[in-house]
């Protein structure tokens, strides 16, 4: 039989990329997490991990493993939860900017609400950095939020493209500054798309700044400005620009979550739904775009 703490640990470390951040998230030693991945390799009697860099990488036999193993953790916590009277009941705080609110939250608290219907679960709408240090302030349990420089011990759970958004009938004007409605100075994606522009040679103009969304959005609406979204970010009903409209190329965006140490099981099953949540809207983005 499998051991399901010693998958736990495993599913730690396909998670967060690192032994150290594993042990870390299931509360345990470094050692012991590596003695957990050793005994699993010998009861398979097939290597889960092989070397890459000065880091680890899934093995095809690890890879295998994953799914296997998300899924008896789940089954698990549903006896408990079910048979056992074991479920959670306490009282979980998220973090989340609204640019992710709108195209993750659904999913996210759906399966959340399904699976744990005794926790309560309250959600502050911020900037990353302002999630961030209420963080580490334990004004919240964990966070979803851009990955950044200042921003320390990310998990990155989702990697993609900035693109230009607009009204799709937004019309870029020739000869003038680009008008564009963007977060404050601190925000990472103004950052790098002010930078993309002026090493482009592209004037441009700020006519909003807001590190919300819903006040970016009328701007966007009524074709007064452009904006910066992660490709899965991107609203029904906006337009997705680029090169071909003689607009610079922007780097990738990574999301991740920060958790308050020691995090609670409530804050860890909630993770667990979003990493799912993340999952199932790429699946859904995938199936629209073909």
């Amino acid at each position: 039989m499998l051991d399901t703490d010693q998958l736990r640990s495993f599913m730690a470390i396909v998670d967060t990329g690192s032994f150290t951040r594993a042990a870390e998230r299931v509360n345990k030693t470094q050692s012991a997490v590596s003695m957990h991945i050793r005994r699993l390799e010998e009861q398979l009697g097939r290597p889960l991990f092989v070397k890459h860099g000065r880091g680890v990488r899934l093995s095809d036999d690890g890879e295998r493993l994953v799914d296997f193993a998300r899924e008896m953790l789940r089954i698990e916590a549903s006896a408990l939860m079910q048979v056992g009277q074991k479920g959670l009941a306490g009282h979980v705080r998220l973090g989340i900017p609204d640019d992710y609110a709108e195209p993750f939250l659904p999913a996210i608290m759906e399966g959340f609400a399904r699976k744990h219907p005794l926790v309560e679960v309250s959600v502050i709408c911020e900037g990353s950095l302002a999630l961030a240090e209420r963080v580490r302030n334990h004004e919240l349990d964990i966070a979803l939020v851009t990955d950044c420089a200042a921003i320390h011990h990310v998990e990155v759970v989702r990697e993609e493209p900035l693109v230009w958004v607009a009204h799709p009938r937004f019309v870029i004007p020739r000869g003038e500054p680009l008008p564009l409605a963007l977060g404050a100075v601190t925000c990472q994606w103004r950052q790098v798309t002010e930078a993309a522009l002026r090493e482009a040679g592209r004037d441009f103009r700020i006519t909003l700044v807001s590190n919300n969304f819903s006040a970016i959005e009328p701007m966007i609406s009524t074709r007064l400005a452009m904006t910066v979204l992660p490709l899965g970010a991107v609203r029904e009903g906006m337009k997705v620009f680029g090169p071909a409209d003689g607009l610079p190329d922007l780097p990738e965006s990574r999301m991740g979550l920060v958790f308050a140490p020691p995090p609670s099981s409530e804050a860890m099953a909630l993770a667990e739904m979003v990493r799912a949540g993340v999952a199932v809207h790429d699946r859904t983005m995938a199936k629209a775009l073909g």
